[in-house]
């Protein structure tokens, strides 16, 4: 047996001799006939997945060339929370979980109510006049604003002032504990026909869905109990999440 080796117009042709046959293959035939690794087959217009470690990027993803096949259990599991809308807390880190919810608000309104009690403790004397609820835990900035307003003359059930009466609302939570917003200012003077308005902004943190209650108070000038009923409270309460 002999073999030789020739170049023909830059082909490199392989002749081998033997069996009465001659077999020539051009360097081109031996490429096209050699193994070829497999390309999964683009999907849309995204192209093939690069086989190299860290060439995957969301290019890839956005343009579809990944198919379920390409992916282990837990990110099939993955992506199907996150595409129809189930994802949750639990795949989340700590400071995405405290932004979930940022910027919604809740927010209650309460109608005029007489405050009972004037002067005393303000555990045993308050007036409760409505409540507003945080959802879920995080940090809320709470907006309250409140007006006041004496009965008029010859109004029914009046009684004539003695005294200027400083009134209150006070918004409280955690067992009445924690203050989340106490508006208190100017007096409510004694000469009648006048109205006071107040507001208050408070920082307030939860750790769970948590109520809020709003109360009615007062004190005198001269710290008598006068006025019980004869100041009414009306207002609004909103707080929305930040953190």
């Amino acid at each position: 047996m002999r073999i030789t080796k020739k170049a023909v117009a830059g082909i490199s042709a392989l002749a081998l001799a033997g069996g009465g046959g001659i077999l020539v293959m051009s360097s081109a035939d031996a490429a096209q006939s050699a193994p070829q690794p497999s390309v999964p087959a683009a999907r849309d217009a995204g192209g093939s997945i690069p086989n190299a470690k860290g060439a995957v990027t969301n290019w890839h993803l956005g343009k579809g060339s990944v198919y379920g096949d390409n992916l282990g259990p837990g990110m099939v599991e993955w992506f199907t929370t996150v595409y129809n809308g189930s994802v949750h807390e639990i795949g989340l880190d700590a400071n995405l979980k405290n932004q979930l919810g940022n910027g919604k608000g809740t927010s209650a309104t309460f109608a005029p109510k007489a405050i009972e009690k004037i002067g005393g403790p303000f555990a045993a004397n308050k007036t409760t006049v409505g409540e507003l609820k945080l959802p879920a835990a995080g940090t809320y900035l709470v907006n309250t604003q409140a007006k006041f307003d004496r009965k008029d003359a010859g109004s029914e059930g009046y009684v004539t002032p003695t005294t200027d009466t400083y009134p209150s609302l006070v918004v409280r939570y955690d067992g009445d504990s924690k203050d989340a917003g106490t508006i208190m200012g100017s007096p409510v003077s004694k000469a009648g026909f006048v109205e006071l308005t107040g507001s208050s902004t408070a920082t307030v943190t939860v750790t769970g869905p948590t109520t809020l209650k709003v109360y009615g108070f007062g004190y005198n000038e001269d710290r008598s109990a006068f006025g019980a009923g004869q100041i009414t409270v009306s207002g609004q309460a909103t707080a929305v999440k930040i953190g």
